[in-house]
C-alpha cells in the first residue's frame, strides 16, 4: 500500500489525468499496446492448450486470503493429505487440519491477531518501562548498553509519533476544506446529497461560489473522499495499534500451549480477520482468466498456498520464518512476501528460513518497500541478501513501476536500490479481488510482488524442471528495458538504471521465449 506520505501529498495535489486504459492494464504489452504491462495475455495466448502447464504452488504469505471468493474457484491449495476439522494432525507436519493453509496469527479457540503494533513499538515496550523514570546518572553500570538502546529506540519513537501528529494536521485541514464546501453548496443547492451533476448544473454566485464548484468536482474526481477515509483509518490504527505502547494482542496466540504439545501455534483460518490486502495479492497471481468474475490472473498454472502471517502492524520474525519453511515443507516453488519492515530483532531466525528455501529450491519474492527510499542505505526486512550487498540466487526484490514510460516508471512511492532492488514490475492502481467476491484497485510494490510471482508460476508451470536460481535468471534475462528510463527523486529526475539493479520491467511473454529458447528458436522481440 501507499504510505501516509504518498497519501498525504494526494490531498493536496490534484493529480494529472490519467489516459483511458485496460482495468488490468498489468496484463498489457509495451510495444503492441503502448503500456508498461507485462505482457500477460500475449504470454497465455502462447499457451492456447493450458493443459501443458504443470500446477505451481504459490504460497502468499500475508494478511490471508479469502478461499472462497469466486474467482479462486480451483485455485486454492488443498492438503490432500489432511482430513478437514477432525482435530487430528493426519500427515503429520504440525499443523491441525491445515487443508488450505495456515494461519500463524490466531489460537485453536478461532480467536485471531488483526491488528499488531510495529516493530519499534515492541522493542520500545520492555525498555520504556524500564528506563522512563531513570535519570541518566542513575543507570548501573550494567544496564548502559541497553539504556542506550532505549534512548536510540525511544528517540525513533518519538520522531515518529511527531511526523503522525503533523500529518494528522494536515489530514485535518483538508478534511475540514471538504467538508466546509460540501456544507457551503449543500445549504445553497438545498440537496441533502451532492452530485457531480449537480454541482455542475449549479449557477455559481461569484467567484466565490465557482472556485468552491470546481474544488468539489476536483475533489469527486480525484477520489479525495477515499483518500480521506484511507487517512483517518491510518491515524486511528497508528496512535490505537501500531504506536500504542499499552497494546499487546500477541496473548492471543497460543504458542506456549502449542510448544508444550510439540504442535504449531495458530489455527487454519487463513481468511480470518478481513483479508484484504492478501486477497488482492493472491487474485493478481491466480484469480481465473477469462470468465467474466473478478478480473485475470497472471497465471493459469498458480495454485495459492495461503499462509496467514502479516497483521494489521509489523509481522513478527518469528512467524514469517515458520512460514516460510511451512511453505517450503508442504510443496510450494514459489513464496510471495508482499510486507517488509525497518527492524528485525530475529532476523537470524528469517535468514534461516530463507536458506532453508534456497536449499529446496523455492523462489522468493518480496516487495521493496512504499517510502520511496533507497535500500541500499536503509534497512529494510525481510533483507534477501542476507545482510550483504545483493540478493541471494533464489530471491527477488520488486519495485514498482507505473504505465507510462515517462518519469512515472517508477512509482513515486516505491523504494529503490540499485544493488538491492533487483527489477521492476506494475504497481499503480492494480485491479485485483477483494474479500467477499468483489474487486478493487490498489497501489504498491505489494501489487508488484505478485506480478512478478504471476509472472514466475507461468514460467515454471511451462518449465517445471528450471531450478531457482534459472528461473530467476529467466526473469532477469527477459525484462522489457524503457528506452532512456527516467524517475523522479527527491533528488530530481535520475536515469533508472542508477536506481535498480535490473533496471526494466518483468515481462512474461519473453520469459517464455527465454525459457523456450534453449530447446527452439524463438528470439525475443
Amino acid at each position: 500500500m501507499r504510505s501516509l506520505k504518498t497519501l498525504i501529498a494526494a490531498l493536496f495535489i490534484a493529480l494529472q489525468p490519467v489516459m483511458a486504459q485496460d482495468a488490468d492494464w498489468y496484463n498489457l504489452d509495451p510495444i503492441n499496446d503502448g503500456i508498461l504491462g507485462v505482457s500477460a495475455r500475449r504470454a497465455n495466448e502462447m499457451l492456447p492448450d493450458k493443459s501443458v502447464l504443470q500446477p505451481v504452488i504459490v504460497a502468499v504469505i500475508d494478511d490471508g486470503v479469502d478461499i472462497g471468493h469466486t474467482d479462486f474457484e480451483g485455485r486454492i491449495w488443498t492438503n490432500t493429505k489432511e482430513v478437514a476439522d477432525n482435530g487430528v494432525d493426519d500427515d503429520g507436519n504440525g499443523y491441525i487440519d491445515d487443508v488450505n493453509g495456515w494461519n500463524f496469527l490466531g489460537n485453536p479457540k478461532g480467536e485471531n491477531v488483526e491488528y499488531e503494533n510495529v516493530e519499534l513499538t515492541r522493542l520500545l515496550r520492555p525498555l520504556s518501562k524500564k528506563f522512563d523514570q531513570v535519570e541518566p546518572d542513575n543507570v548501573s553500570k550494567a544496564d548502559k548498553k541497553q539504556y542506550a538502546e532505549y534512548l536510540v529506540y525511544k528517540d525513533a519513537y518519538d520522531l515518529k509519533l511527531q511526523e503522525i501528529n503533523e500529518e494528522f494536521a494536515q489530514f485535518a485541514q483538508i478534511s475540514a476544506l471538504v467538508k466546509g464546501a460540501y456544507t457551503y453548496m449543500q445549504e445553497r443547492t438545498g440537496e441533502e446529497e451532492l452530485s457531480a451533476v449537480t454541482l455542475m448544473e449549479y449557477t455559481p454566485a461569484d467567484d466565490e461560489e465557482r472556485q468552491i464548484i470546481e474544488f468539489l468536482l476536483m475533489a469527486e474526481r480525484e477520489g479525495i473522499s477515499e483518500y480521506l477515509e484511507e487517512a483517518n483509518e491510518y491515524f486511528d490504527m497508528s496512535l490505537n495499534y501500531h504506536y500504542n505502547l499499552d497494546y499487546s494482542p500477541r496473548h492471543i496466540v497460543n504458542v506456549d500451549d502449542a510448544a508444550a504439545l510439540g504442535t504449531g501455534y495458530g489455527n487454519n483460518m487463513v481468511w480470518a480477520a478481513q483479508p484484504e490486502h492478501g486477497t488482492h495479492v493472491a487474485g493478481i497471481i491466480a484469480a481465473i482468466r477469462g470468465n467474466a468474475v473478478g478480473v485475470d490472473g497472471i497465471a493459469s498454472s498458480a495454485v495459492i498456498m495461503p499462509i496467514r502471517a502479516v497483521p494489521g502492524g509489523d509481522e513478527r520474525d518469528e512467524d514469517i520464518a515458520l512460514a516460510i519453511r511451512y511453505a517450503v515443507d508442504n510443496g510450494a516453488r514459489i513464496v510471495n512476501m508482499s510486507f517488509g519492515k525497518a527492524y528485525s530483532p530475529r532476523a537470524d531466525m528469517v535468514f534461516e528460513a530463507m536458506e532453508y528455501a534456497r536449499s529446496k529450491n523455492v523462489l522468493l519474492v518480496h516487495a521493496a518497500g512504499n517510502d520511496a527510499i533507497n535500500n541500499d542505505k536503509t534497512a529494510n526486512y525481510p533483507d534477501g541478501s542476507l545482510g550483504k550487498k545483493v540478493s541471494i540466487e533464489n530471491w527477488i526484490s520488486v519495485g514498482a513501476s507505473g504505465p507510462l514510460n515517462d518519469t512515472t516508471v517508477l512509482a513515486d512511492f516505491s523504494n529503490f536500490g540499485p544493488k538491492k532492488v533487483d527489477v521492476l514490475a506494475p504497481g499503480v492502481e492494480i485491479l485485483s479481488l477483494f474479500p467477499g467476491g468483489g474487486v478493487k484497485s490498489n497501489s504498491g510494490t505489494s501489487m508488484a510482488a505478485p506480478v512478478v510471482s504471476g509472472v514466475a508460476a507461468l514460467v515454471l508451470g511451462k518449465y517445471p524442471q528450471l531450478t531457482a536460481a534459472q528461473l530467476k535468471q529467466v526473469l532477469i534475462g527477459s525484462l522489457y528495458y524503457p528506452e532512456d528510463a527516467m524517475a523522479v527523486t527527491a533528488s530530481g529526475n535520475v536515469e533508472l538504471k542508477k536506481l535498480i539493479r535490473y533496471p526494466g520491467i518483468v515481462n512474461a511473454e519473453r520469459a517464455l521465449i527465454l525459457a523456450e529458447s534453449k530447446y527452439g528458436t524463438q528470439t525475443i522481440r
